[in-house]
């Protein structure tokens, strides 16, 4: 009868044990596919993203490109008086831009001062305009500070993603295959026992 009353503890004890490796993988399970859904939904918000900034880029570079070129065409004052007008903001009225005109007897144009007629009307909307632009600048100092912090966070966010790859795998190779030959060897042991127990 003891042995009869063992063997009952040991199939209890091997079944609780089943039962508890049982719940312990369903839920390792959910968490590695509640992970994974997390993961490619975070990878997908990261892509789209990355093809928006891209695109940003990509038209700024044109935008840019473009204000260069028009830059090395301007190099004479004279072509400076005839494009200023064209990168001002929409005024009122027209802006003015006299040269002197030069005669070989003249002093060289450098020390001769052009003259510039704004109209009144054309004030307000220049100093906005100006006072805009001022503004746009620190706006941009600022955009690619706050840049380069967005490139060291999303350097850090997939360091912690690839990180929880690895948890939801398990580890890394070594880590996993620690933990797989402790439950070996704890298997080992609990067969041992039952086998002892059993032949008593």
């Amino acid at each position: 009868m003891p042995t009869t009353t063992l063997d009952r503890i040991l199939f209890a004890a091997a079944l609780l044990a089943i039962a508890l490796l049982a719940d312990a993988w369903r839920t390792a399970r959910h968490d590695s596919a509640q992970l994974a859904t997390t993961l490619a939904s975070q990878k997908a918000a990261f892509q789209q993203s990355a093809d928006r900034e891209k695109q940003r880029d990509t038209q700024l570079a044109a935008a840019l490109a473009a204000i260069a070129a028009q830059k090395r065409k301007v190099q004479t004052p004279q072509q400076a008086s005839a494009a200023i007008p064209s990168v001002l903001p929409p005024l009122p009225l027209p802006i003015t831009i006299r040269i002197p005109n030069l005669s070989p007897s003249a002093k060289p144009a450098d020390d001769l001062p052009a003259s510039v007629s704004i109209p009144q009307p054309d004030l307000k909307p220049l100093y906005d305009d100006l006072q805009d632009c001022r503004a746009a600048s620190l706006q941009n100092s600022v955009t690619q500070k706050d840049l380069e912090d967005e490139k060291l966070r999303t350097l850090a966010l997939t360091k912690q993603r690839d990180a929880a790859i690895n948890a939801a795998r398990g580890g890394t190779f070594w880590v996993r295959l620690k933990r797989e030959a402790k439950w070996f060897a704890i298997g080992i042991a609990v067969g041992a026992a039952a086998t002892a127990a059993a032949h008593r």
